[in-house]
């Protein structure tokens, strides 16, 4: 008896400990809205019955019989709830909510009757009345019920994850699936003598001692804690990898993580003998938009022109910012008259969507450089191209296209000039 509480006390401060460790992650940027915090109170509210477990033990005269189950019910339920958030459903705080008050009322409304009539010397203590017994065996019996059905609610909004996750994450998602999985069958084992009972239409057994069940039950649920801790630990690296990555203002690739991208597409085009164009962008005439309307609205100028860039291009393009006014992109598999033929759908585009503003919109143009990569270049080779290619489209006096190489020898057969024609 004694080993056994002794096991349960160190479930309880496992609990703790992840209710302390579901807190801190909850402080991070970006977690707000992940469930970590329904999951620090739920694992508060498991050790709270994990005290009640055993001081029960220590003290069965005192009427805590049920009780720890229903707490540790509350306690799961707040589990559900916050892996519902965590997912991006509702928490279904009032359904959860009639599955525990109910149960809490009933032992409340019990337990005070029966205390009344000892007190008052009408009825013998509680624990030598039959119908208590059994009163409490029903309430025990509904709190291993409900935790089965909060149990397969965890498992049921978690599954449709798993194909979605990779690495880390993936095998939180799926420790989490098989530990709930584990307690809903320990639930069910300690509710199978019970429902059998009521089948045969024999009186509910009393509980006067846990079994080692219960024990391992209170461990699954530290589990599926733990779990949880892993499956909103690798959505915070990937936030600070994505943050990382992207600009914060236009909410492309940064230089750092362009080039990267950059660098592997040329080892790819190299491996694969495969065309890629990249195609280097500047706005026109920028430091005039920030002198005359602003450095705020220069910064809505390029996250305006960031939602285009995304928008024209393919979706197997990678586009970045380098700095500044200038944008990358790089577009795998494409030969340069493809490539050219989606830097003039940019241009038109920019061209004809201004960047909402107030008073008055603000309209402004590109300048495009094209280059596609040729046979042993790297990347800084396939830039500087790119970069003699933009620098001739500025020549020809901005808002164009160019594709010519102004490094070219003279005699050498040059790429082709275009510009888009202005629209009346």
């Amino acid at each position: 008896m004694f080993q056994s509480q002794v096991v349960v006390l160190i479930a309880g401060l496992f609990a703790l400990q992840m209710a302390i460790v579901c807190a801190v992650l909850r402080r991070s940027a970006g977690m707000e809205r992940s469930g970590l915090t329904s999951w620090a109170l739920g694992d508060l509210v498991v050790t709270l019955a994990v005290m009640l477990l055993a001081a029960h033990a220590y003290r069965p005269e005192w009427p805590l019989t049920a009780l720890p189950e229903l707490v540790l019910t509350a306690g799961l339920s707040m589990m559900v709830y916050g892996t519902r958030h965590f997912v991006g459903k509702p928490g279904r705080g009032m359904v959860l909510a009639a599955l525990n008050v109910p149960g809490f009322a009933a032992l409340a409304l019990h337990a005070g009757r029966e205390m009344a009539g000892t007190m008052s010397g009408t009825l013998p203590p509680p624990a030598s009345v039959p119908g208590s017994s059994s009163a409490v065996a029903g309430l025990t019996l509904a709190a291993f019920l409900i935790q089965i059905l909060l149990l397969l609610e965890m498992m049921r909004v978690t599954v449709p994850r798993l194909p979605a996750k990779r690495g880390t994450g993936r095998l939180a998602v799926l420790s989490l699936i098989l530990v709930a999985l584990a307690c809903t069958l320990m639930a069910g084992a300690q509710a199978w003598l019970p429902v059998l009972a009521l089948v045969d239409g024999h009186r509910l057994p009393s509980i006067a001692e846990r079994n080692s069940v219960t024990v391992w039950f209170v461990f699954g649920v530290v589990g599926m804690s733990v779990s949880f801790a892993l499956m909103a630990h690798d959505r915070l690296r990937r936030i600070i990898e994505r943050r990382a990555r992207h600009d914060d203002l236009t909410d492309v690739l940064s230089r750092g993580a362009f080039w990267e991208e950059l660098e592997l597409a040329c080892k790819q085009s190299e491996r694969q003998r495969a065309p890629f164009t990249v195609a280097f962008i500047d706005l026109d005439h920028f430091k005039a938009i920030n002198d005359l309307y602003g450095h705020l609205a220069g910064d809505s100028v390029l996250r305006h022109f960031a939602g285009l860039l995304r928008k024209a291009a393919p979706a197997h393009a990678v586009p970045g910012r380098l700095g500044g006014e200038e944008f990358a992109i790089v577009m795998p598999e494409t030969t340069l008259e493809t490539g050219r033929a989606i830097g003039l759908r940019l241009s038109a585009l920019v061209r004809s969507t201004p960047c909402p503003s107030e008073p008055d919109a603000i309209a402004y143009t590109v300048s495009i450089g094209m280059a596609e990569r040729q046979s042993g270049e790297d990347a800084d080779a396939v830039m500087r191209r790119a970069d003699r290619a933009l620098y001739d489209a500025k020549q020809m006096g901005r808002n164009c296209v160019s594709s010519r190489d102004t490094a070219e020898a003279v005699g050498m057969p040059r790429r082709p000039r275009v510009r888009e024609r202005e629209e009346p």
